[in-house]
């Protein structure tokens, strides 16, 4: 099943190329902009992670 699914990713990699579907800077920032979605309108979603700055990261 992983090998199908890994086919079918990069069968849609090669023909759409890379998205950039989520505006984060790091894998850790899309994961906090997604769970901070899932209550929020997008707006505020920026505008809180914009007021972390450099300092989202975990710890």
């Amino acid at each position: 099943m992983s090998e199908k699914l890994l086919s079918i990713y990069e069968t849609l990699l090669a023909h759409y190329g890379e998205l950039h579907w989520w505006p984060a800077r790091t894998p850790y920032e899309v994961m906090v902009g997604a769970v901070l979605t899932q209550n929020t309108a997008w707006s505020n979603v920026e505008k809180a992670i914009a007021n972390f700055g450099d300092n989202l990261a975990p710890k």
